[in-house]
């Protein structure tokens, strides 16, 4: 039984592969055969040549060049193997979004009012020059004409007067110190057409404005409103005594006091409210439109001085009265000049859209 499962297992003949039939031994004589065999049959001599350019292809391909391809250091061709290369010289730029910000790219000073790229050399550079222009006054080298007015004793410098009818230069200037201006006191209405400005010179830099117009008629001030912070108000107490508690020897008695307002007082810096006037119209002569002051020169008395050169100079022979000056719109800081430089008395306003050019 044993025999009949191996025998069963066991591979038959026809199932196994022969075995390859051992090679012949090489003798000395065929390897000496085969050698010569391969030095004859199997050398081979590879050749190269350098192909002449064709000089008439090479101008055909030049023609078709752009110009800025020709100026690079291989010139582009279609040409099998010459290497292409092409002007890589690009232009970038940066673009950015600006949807409102708060602090993205632009800076805006907070005295001057300039907005500039912090980092670029070139907008600080010209935010720096406008910035010392507003704060310390307009760099001024001189004319060769000047009308001098008045020469200050407080602080030194001079008053200049310019008129609408003196030389473009001149006007310029004056245009120049009204862009500064404007940044305070608002556009578009500073400079009438019939103008008499005052500007003041301290240290070859015009540090003070003082612009002024001809007018016939203006309007008295009856008063102002203000707010809280000013004494516009005195209090007269009444008290009545109404209830009243005693602990031991200490005694609360319950009071009321009553306000009564008192006269308008004139316009001071807490100004904040309207000015009202009389519907009667009252002659006048000269109307201020705006006075202004550099930042870095103020309280130095200098707006008080060029109201003196105004009212000694406006007229030709003839010091003007502090009620023949009107005033035009008036800002907190003009108020406050006002009520200092009039003393509490009753001042003129006027209408500067009113007056005839």
């Amino acid at each position: 039984m044993q025999s009949r499962i191996s025998t069963f297992f066991k591979p038959s003949s026809s199932s196994i592969p022969p075995k390859p039939a051992d090679p012949p031994p090489i003798s000395d004589t065929d390897d000496d055969e085969l050698s010569i065999w391969e030095e004859k049959q199997h050398q081979q001599l590879s050749t190269y040549k350098r192909r002449t350019p064709n000089p008439q292809s090479w101008d055909k391909q030049l023609a078709n060049t752009p110009i800025s391809v020709v100026g690079s250091p291989k010139p582009e061709s279609n040409v099998p193997g010459m290497t292409v290369v092409k002007n890589k010289k690009r232009s970038y730029a940066q673009y950015h979004l600006d949807l409102g910000q708060s602090d993205f790219l632009l800076k805006t000073c907070a005295e001057c009012g300039v907005m500039y790229v912090t980092g670029d050399e070139g907008d600080e550079k010209a935010h720096k020059g406008f910035h010392n222009d507003y704060t310390r006054g307009i760099q001024f080298k001189g004319w060769s004409n000047e009308r001098i007015v008045q020469e200050p004793t407080v602080g030194g410098g001079r008053i200049l007067m310019v008129l609408d009818g003196d030389p473009p230069a001149q006007r310029n200037k004056v245009e120049k110190v009204v862009t500064m201006m404007e940044i305070e006191l608002g556009s578009g209405w500073i400079l009438p057409k019939l103008f008499k400005v005052y500007l003041f010179i301290l240290s070859a830099r015009i540090v003070g404005c003082l612009v002024t117009e001809p007018i016939t008629k203006a309007h008295k001030v009856l008063s102002c409103a203000v707010d809280g912070r000013s004494s516009s108000t005195s209090v007269t107490t009444n008290r009545t005594k109404l209830t009243s508690l005693q602990f031991g020897e200490i005694k609360f008695h319950r009071e009321f006091i009553r306000k009564a307002p008192s006269a308008p007082e004139p316009l001071n810096e807490y100004f904040t409210g309207a000015i009202i006037c009389e519907n009667e119209v009252v002659p006048a002569v000269c109307g201020i439109r705006a006075i202004w002051v550099t930042p870095a020169n103020r309280r130095k008395r200098i707006a008080t001085q060029l109201l003196d050169a105004l009212r000694k100079s406006f007229c030709t022979g003839l010091v003007l009265e502090h009620s023949q000056l009107a005033f035009s719109q008036l800002a907190s800081a003009g108020n406050a000049l006002v009520s200092n430089y009039i003393g509490g008395e009753q001042f003129l306003v006027y209408n500067a859209n009113n007056v005839a050019s």
